[in-house]
């Protein structure tokens, strides 16, 4: 049994036209798709050319509030730091006030 050679060029010509509308239709989108684009960009290039206008002092603000963030940090950090101190300062105030009213009250209450 063989396959007669007409047979595969049908076969194949109709594969190809398959092919063939398949690829005019997605051009077609394509075309649909790009045509979409461009009218979006045209329709709002005046707002694109604000924000690319209006992007460096963006970035400047963007910059300067990074670094008052780092300065608060580092702000915090030091009050932090200063707060622990003087709450041992005041734990240790408050441990020897005990200990002085206990020498006290030994003191008095043993006479």
């Amino acid at each position: 049994m063989y396959i007669d050679v007409n047979v595969i060029y049908i076969v194949a010509s109709i594969l190809g036209c398959i092919a063939l509308v398949y690829l005019i239709f997605t051009l077609s989108n394509m075309n649909k798709f790009i045509k979409d684009l461009n009218d979006l960009v045209s329709d709002n290039s005046s707002n694109i050319h604000n924000s690319l206008n209006k992007l460096p002092d963006v970035v400047d603000n963007f910059n300067e509030i990074s670094e008052n963030v780092k300065d608060v940090t580092e702000v915090v950090t030091d009050v932090t730091a200063d707060f622990i101190i003087t709450k041992e300062n005041m734990k240790s105030n408050v441990e020897i006030t005990c200990e002085i009213l206990n020498i006290l009250k030994s003191v008095f209450l043993s006479k």
